[in-house]
């Protein structure tokens, strides 16, 4: 090795130790919200984690893609405009690894992000971050009907760093597939081979034994398919049957139980979730721990939301409303027992809030908000709602007062445009049509097609113009 290559070690290895632990209670705040189902929460916190400790595989970057997974397994919708113009590449790696997490978290098929994530991982140099995202990136080619040269050579490039001769070897051979003509991307893999058999010589020179290497092979290919979005189905019932033993061997500990669970769920069929609720209610009622009725509760509305979009996809639109009402009914109750349960997470508050809204209880909607607002991660959305309900009731000062004290401080645009659309809405029911207008029309400057904003403006100008001829 180069004096100048030893620096840059060196380098690498200052800034993973000048972050490291940074974001242990952030990652540790994930955890216990994701055992809640609460999966956009549980992803603020990783990226805020991430974002001072970015290269930290097992604690942030994993755990978040496993959340991100299972958010969208229950119908999480992907990142909405203004976040994805809001989290677009910047000057700043760090940021943008934090942005690129945030992006991909919220729609994790997404080979942009991807990309964007393994970019600010090159320039800030964390070659674990690199290794791991480009497996997942290599997998998306794989599986790709028109695999991306321009990707795939990325992802060449970013093996070549890691010194992964292998998979390197694999991106370039897909890349030529794509082009054929291109003689670099020939050149490069005649070189690749040729490093690839240095660097075989030299596990060899150094003594490994061969059984270890093929066995640390095997678990690296067992990795690359655990992170693959698409998994065979032969593999997923082999890690059943794995789970399956480990969990009959060891019935009472936590991480089998969790680790049979998620192979289970991983099937994407009702047998295997209904196993795996069976799996959870014999570890509640051996263990005790509420944790595991509430994967019950969990895997339950991911079975009700499967449904529903059966029923709205088919057409049934009756159907379909019924089964969210029934849902609806299932989740309310689900997050009265987790309050119970859980009395000082506001998050649990919130969520509890939130559906007591939507099934128009409104004084404990009311109630269950004004506790889980004093979260800074939730306060603003609590306080919409809140507003929301006492609009509901009737109660318009107290909902204007709710909406302009939400308002104040620092706040996105995106949150911005929803404040202003309801207090315009309260203010037009107070007759307060100046105002109502003034509220309105900064919503349409930012966002013309915010709901039906535009047509509001122009009933308010009808009715402040009749009222200035009436005046006349």
């Amino acid at each position: 090795m180069t004096q100048a290559e030893s620096k840059q070690e060196a380098a690498k290895e200052n800034i993973a130790e000048s972050t490291k632990g940074k974001g242990k209670a952030f990652f540790e705040r994930a955890e216990q919200v994701a055992e809640t189902g609460n999966w956009d929460f549980a992803i603020e916190m990783y990226v805020e984690g991430i974002r001072r400790e970015p290269g930290s595989v097992e604690r942030g970057h994993k755990p978040l893609r496993q959340v991100a997974m299972s958010r969208k397994a229950q119908g999480g919708k992907g990142p909405g405009m203004m976040d994805t113009i809001k989290r677009r590449a910047g000057k700043d790696p760090v940021e943008n690894l934090a942005n690129a997490s945030f992006l991909l978290a919220k729609d994790p098929g997404s080979v942009q992000n991807m990309a964007q994530l393994l970019r600010a991982a090159e320039k800030l140099e964390l070659t674990e971050v690199m290794h791991w995202i480009s497996g997942i990136l290599l997998e998306t080619q794989r599986q790709a009907k028109k695999p991306n040269k321009k990707i795939l050579v990325a992802i060449m490039k970013a093996f070549i760093v890691v010194k992964d001769f292998r998979l390197a070897i694999e991106a370039c051979d897909m890349a030529r597939a794509v082009d054929p003509k291109d003689g670099e991307l020939g050149q490069a893999s005649r070189q690749l081979a040729a490093q690839f058999t240095i660097q075989r010589g030299n596990y060899e020179e150094d003594g490994t034994d061969f059984t270890k290497r093929v066995a640390n092979m095997k678990r690296q290919q067992e990795l690359m398919e655990e992170d693959s979005m698409v998994q065979d189905e032969a593999y997923l019932l082999e890690q059943i049957k794995k789970a399956r033993q480990e969990y009959l061997e060891s019935p009472k500990v936590a991480g089998k139980i969790n680790s049979l669970v998620d192979a289970l769920l991983k099937m994407e069929n009702e047998s295997y979730e209904n196993e795996a609720i069976d799996v959870l209610s014999k570890a509640h009622k051996d263990l005790g721990a509420y944790r595991f009725k509430m994967r019950i509760g969990d895997i339950r509305v991911r079975q009700m939301t499967r449904r529903f979009r059966q029923l709205r996809d088919e057409g049934d639109k009756v159907g379909a409303a019924e089964q969210a009402k029934r849902q609806l009914a299932f989740e309310l109750d689900e997050y009265k027992e987790r309050a119970a349960n859980y009395p000082t997470d506001l998050t649990v508050k919130y969520e509890l809030g939130r559906r007591q809204f939507l099934a128009g209880q409104y004084d404990d909607a009311i109630a269950s908000l004004q506790q889980a607002q004093r979260d800074p991660q939730r306060s603003r959305k609590a306080r919409s709602f809140i507003g929301q309900s006492f609009m509901k009731k009737g109660w318009h000062r107290e909902a204007a007062e709710t909406f302009e004290r939400a308002l104040e401080g620092d706040i996105t645009e995106e949150a911005s445009i929803e404040l202003r659309y309801y207090l315009g809405c309260v203010l037009e029911e107070m007759d307060e049509l100046d105002r109502a207008q003034e509220q309105y029309s900064m919503v349409a400057q930012i966002d013309y097609n915010y709901r039906d904003v535009r047509e509001r403006i122009e009933g308010i100008r009808k009715k402040l113009q009749a009222k200035k001829e009436k005046e006349a």
